[in-house]
């Protein structure tokens, strides 16, 4: 993973990525795809897209149904959906020992029934029993996140798991943007109940096919023993420099993903009085994004990870110093946002290979689901703050959070550099 000595790292990454773009690379990217799809990351994709489709509804028309059919508050909708994140965190730990006491199907598919309870959200007019619903939903989040992650690291080849981390978010994206359509097409049509019995029927006919074509993953499995299923099995973890470096630097750049996320769309809207810009920085930011995650996780699987996440994680860094600087301008706020988008999304990327790198067989699980948590409690972080701080001043949340975006590139150089060189060669 060292550079030659006459190049500059900057240098060194460009020109490499030119020649793997070009196709002087070892493997050619549609060798890439023809090893990586075979039939565990196929199955797990094809699975992860229809969930997608099938979980559009409750992120895209749970505001509009609450206000529209149950005659609730906004800050209701915004209380559910902190359930969602903040169970989902939270139970991606004990999902992690799952997959590994149980198997990451298993664990996949328990988590994946919690599309069958968000479509039965849409048959019930009561606050409180949405709220219970909810609850499942949050839970079974955290589950299927974490599964999802945790069989995607054994489906996927490790010479092509760059590539297979990013076509597998890619996927998921894709699922929820159809989704969302197909949702708004069904509601129309038939009413909000509609789209709740189509989730409820299609997401058991969708989990029973998946139950009998998703291969297994052969792995060993922890002994159902007090000493690895229990808190000391995660401190012990905790204890590993590395485990503690990576969750780092999956936290910090995430709450910076969680302030941009609030802020950037709503000071769109205060610059130009338009909610069509802001909805049009989202649509563009995405694709970028996708095509980026795409662009990064080849470049991962030819050169090795180190620099595609070292310059993905500073570009980070630069967008939130940019927010902050341009955090009044159109312009500004789109070029750095866009930036920051595609960053942030590539450095997503990179975390199951990370995982894999730095984790025994048994303990896979564990970590995916202790980096998830780290994920959502981020998220909830940069909401919280981005919302708090942007009355102050609309560029201060994007300074701040800029501290943690710097810090992040200055792990994953300590992070690499205690990793064996040749286990990081791709």
């Amino acid at each position: 993973m060292s550079c030659p000595p006459s190049d500059t790292p900057s240098g060194w990454f460009l020109s490499t990525a030119s020649r793997t773009l070009t196709g002087s690379a070892t493997l050619t990217i549609q060798q890439s795809l023809k090893e990586l799809f075979n039939r565990r990351f196929t199955a797990l994709w094809v699975a992860s897209f229809l969930i997608g489709i099938l979980d559009a509804p409750i992120q895209a028309l749970l505001a509009i149904y609450v206000e529209a059919e149950i005659g609730a508050s906004p800050l209701f909708s915004a209380g559910l959906r902190s359930t969602f994140l903040l169970l989902g965190g939270l139970f991606a730990v004990p999902a992690g020992a799952l997959c590994d006491r149980i198997g990451t199907k298993k664990t996949f598919l328990l988590g994946s029934t919690g599309t069958i309870i968000a479509g039965m959200v849409f048959l019930v007019d009561r606050p409180d029993l949405m709220f219970v619903l909810c609850l499942y939903i949050g839970v079974a989040a955290g589950f299927s996140t974490t599964a999802g992650q945790a069989y995607l690291i054994h489906a996927a080849p490790r010479t092509s798991l760059g590539l297979g981390s990013a076509a597998f978010f890619m996927g998921m994206t894709l699922g929820s943007a159809t989704g969302s359509r197909l949702a708004g097409m069904v509601v129309e049509s038939g009413g909000f109940e509609a789209i709740g019995l189509a989730m409820v029927g299609v997401t058991v006919i969708v989990l029973t096919c998946a139950a009998g074509f998703m291969p297994e993953i052969e792995t060993d499995l922890s002994p159902p023993s007090a000493s690895g299923s229990g808190i000391s099995e995660y401190l012990r973890l905790l204890r590993k420099p590395n485990v503690r470096l990576l969750i780092a630097v999956r936290f910090l750049p995430t709450v910076y993903w969680g302030t941009a996320t609030l802020l950037i769309p709503l000071l769109i809207f205060r610059a130009t009085g338009e909610i069509s810009t802001a909805a049009n920085f989202t649509a563009v930011s995405l694709v970028i994004a996708a095509a980026c995650q795409m662009l990064v996780g080849r470049l991962a699987d030819s050169i090795g990870p180190r620099w595609p996440t070292l310059t993905a994680s500073t570009c980070v860094a630069l967008s939130a110093i940019g927010i902050g600087l341009f955090a009044e301008s159109v312009t500004g706020l789109f070029v750095f946002g866009i930036t920051g988008a595609a960053a942030a999304w590539s450095v997503s990327t990179m975390m199951p290979r990370l995982i894999d790198y730095i984790t025994e067989a048994g303990e896979k699980g564990r970590v995916v689901g202790m980096a998830h948590l780290g994920w959502s409690l981020a998220m909830l972080t940069g909401s919280l703050w981005g919302g708090q701080a942007v009355e102050w001043d609309p560029g201060l949340p994007f300074f701040v959070v800029s501290i943690g975006c710097v810090l992040t590139v200055v792990f994953l150089a300590v992070l690499f550099r205690r990793l064996d060189h040749h286990s990081m060669q791709a």
